[in-house]
């Protein structure tokens, strides 16, 4: 079996992790020091985009990989991972391509999910921070402080979800698969 070029999904989906974790790093340090006037001055020149939006894509990129790893890693060592090697080889040897792709999606899925949960914490504690640039507004900056705790907390959980259910499809399918070979 050829090794697996990296899918557009994962590309973009730790390039989106990492906007977000950006993004909500970007609202925390503007919350509270009004950064965005300065980064509004040098916006205007197109010479500042054409030199920022690479470099940013890049480290996008990277920080939502090492943090969708290293969150995955953190979450492994609490609770233990329905995604084993075990399991891994009893998917490949049942030969089921379309089970086989399966196990790819939701290990894909999964990780993206560990990262997400950093992101959206950083996005919440972003909103409670901008509240001091949104006079009169303050109660949506609370309320999507909530909502983005909330759906951080909710992440790993989604994760479990899909691999357990995984790993229930893989040992089905695989219990049958082994009484035959035997």
């Amino acid at each position: 079996m050829p090794a697996p070029k990296p899918a557009v999904e994962e590309v973009s989906g730790y390039l989106g992790v990492g906007s977000l974790q950006l993004l909500g790093a970007f609202f925390i340090i503007d919350g509270y020091t009004g950064f965005f006037t300065l980064v509004e001055l040098y916006a205007k020149s197109s010479a500042v985009a054409i030199l920022f939006t690479v470099p940013l894509l890049v480290i996008s990129y990277v920080l939502g990989m090492l943090t969708s790893l290293a969150t995955e890693v953190g979450l492994e060592r609490a609770v233990r991972p329905h995604l084993t090697a075990e399991l891994f080889a009893l998917a490949l040897n049942t030969g089921k391509e379309p089970l086989i792709a399966r196990y790819a999606e939701v290990e894909r899925h999964s990780r993206l999910l560990h990262g997400c949960t950093l992101a959206f914490l950083l996005l919440a504690f972003g909103c409670l921070a901008e509240r001091t640039n949104m006079p009169g507004y303050g109660v949506v900056g609370t309320v999507c402080f909530i909502v983005g705790v909330c759906i951080a907390f909710l992440c790993p959980f989604l994760a479990r979800r899909l691999q357990s259910e995984l790993k229930r499809y893989v040992l089905a399918v695989a219990e049958p698969h082994a009484q035959s070979a035997a």
